[in-house]
């Protein structure tokens, strides 16, 4: 009978204190990730609007330091108006609701589909029955939204940190670029700032000329929402200017939703605003992008389509807008990373 043979397995102390630094800096990572996408998102913030800084400095003569506090309490404006517009219409859709259902109610049960439905469940009937526990749940979730609202405290002091963190980075962007340069020899450098300028104008062309065409995209379906007669038609071109920003079907989603919204009002309404959607998205797609934002990125469109969803399906809303602009500066990197090697391997070729 062979004996047994034992197997020693000896882990060095040096490794061991590796895995347990990898592991505690992964967990460190993951308790502040919202504050790493905080500041992800200021730093992009800062590559899209320092080209506007420097335009407004060399325009009007302002000190960079006025020129970028000027133009983020335009933005800060902006979005507070915005967010007024969405707050409004969310509580003015909630206390019509509470205030028309019970006639909505009893309008269905007097038709002759809602006779129909009736007479074998009786389940209008119920409804109406159940009319003021419905409204006065509605009332209560309107006053549960405010109850959210007051405790989101800390949602309302993270946007305020990412407005100060893009002011102070317009402010010392300069600076901060300058610094990194000369860290580099003269060779790397002149790389670096090349790199970082042709990063920094693709972004801030590209997210700047998506603003514009957003505008254009909220302008012509809220003038659409007036003319039809649709409610809340200035909230409704919020919404469509803020989903247009999301390339390629941020548009389509923003007229479904509105498209929603007129077949509310009336059939008419509905086809209406279908032939707009067509007729705009065809404006969009083959003037309105070429013109004002051309081939800034050199992007395919599948990678458009991946990397919106891949930083949708991660970042959210906030991840799908900036997702190409993020795609195009990676390409960029990668093609100057490989300049060297694909060019001795074009000399090489015959």
């Amino acid at each position: 009978m062979s004996g047994r043979s034992t197997v020693e397995i000896s882990v060095p102390l040096r490794t061991i204190v590796l895995i347990a630094g990898a592991v505690a800096v992964a967990w460190a990572l993951a308790s502040i990730a919202s504050v790493l996408l905080l500041i992800f998102v200021s730093v992009f913030s800062v590559a899209v609007l320092s080209p506007a800084v420097a335009a407004m400095e060399q325009r009007l003569g302002w000190s960079r330091g006025l020129c970028a506090t000027v133009l983020m309490l335009a933005i800060v404006a902006a979005l507070a108006v915005m967010a007024l517009i969405l707050a409004q219409a969310i509580s003015g859709s909630v206390r019509d609701l509470s205030h028309d259902l019970p006639h909505i109610v009893d309008t269905a049960r007097h038709s002759g589909l809602g006779r129909f439905v009736n007479g074998g469940s009786n389940s209008l009937d119920t409804l109406k029955k159940h009319t003021p526990e419905i409204t006065h749940g509605v009332a209560s979730f309107s006053g549960g939204v405010a109850h959210i609202g007051a405790s989101a405290f800390g949602a309302v002091a993270l946007a305020f940190s990412a407005v100060f963190l893009t002011l102070y980075g317009l402010i010392d962007e300069r600076r901060a670029r300058d610094w990194v340069g000369g860290l580099l020899y003269r060779d790397d450098r002149e790389r670096y700032l090349r790199v970082t300028d042709r990063i920094v104008t693709a972004t801030s062309r590209y997210m700047l000329g998506n603003i514009a065409i957003s505008v254009i995209c909220g302008a012509v379906y809220g003038v659409t929402a007036v003319i039809l007669g649709l409610p809340y038609p200035l909230a409704l071109a919020v919404v469509a200017g803020i989903l247009d920003l999301v390339p390629n079907i941020g548009a389509t989603i923003a007229g479904v939703i509105i498209a929603i919204v007129a077949l509310s009002v009336s059939l008419q309404a509905l086809i209406v605003f279908l032939i707009v959607i067509v007729v705009y998205q065809q404006i969009e797609n083959y003037i309105l992008q070429p013109t004002i934002i051309g081939r800034v990125t050199k992007v395919s469109g599948f990678v458009v389509l991946a990397s919106v969803l891949a930083f949708g399906s991660l970042f959210g809303l906030v991840g799908a807008i900036i997702a190409v602009p993020i795609a195009a500066g990676l390409q960029i990197l990668a093609e100057e990373l490989t300049a060297a090697r694909r060019s001795r391997i074009a000399a090489q070729q015959p």
